[in-house]
């Protein structure tokens, strides 16, 4: 086999694992679909909320905190609980749906178009 050859061969079968890898690293994963407050969307986040962080945030108060935040801010936010700067917080506890609500009914709530539970 010619050298060029074999070289190409190489380099084609490197791409080839590149592409499997990444792949499997969720670099060509569809987007996400937009966070959008429904009635739904709001009382699903609610619900999650009042079970994962009512237990704390019955003396910690969100409304204020939270005001003018957009969905994608809340969900962004809710992805570094653990980091936010004298918040002492753990990490979300919840699954990636329950964060999607969340951060849908945060949204509202800092709107004043829902109530904490």
């Amino acid at each position: 086999m010619p050298k060029k050859t074999f070289i190409a061969m190489g380099v084609l079968a490197a791409l080839v694992l590149a592409a499997g890898w990444a792949s499997g690293a969720g670099w060509f994963a569809p987007p996400p679909p937009p966070l959008v407050e429904t009635p739904e969307a709001v009382a699903a986040g609610r619900a999650v909320f009042a079970y994962r962080c009512a237990g704390c945030h019955r003396d910690v108060r969100l409304e204020a905190r939270v005001a003018g935040w957009s969905a994608d801010r809340a969900y962004e936010v809710l992805g570094r609980l653990q980091d936010v700067p004298r918040a002492n917080m753990p990490r979300f506890p919840g699954s990636e749906e329950d964060r999607r609500a969340v951060a849908v009914f945060l949204a509202a709530l800092g709107a004043g178009r829902a109530t904490t539970p």
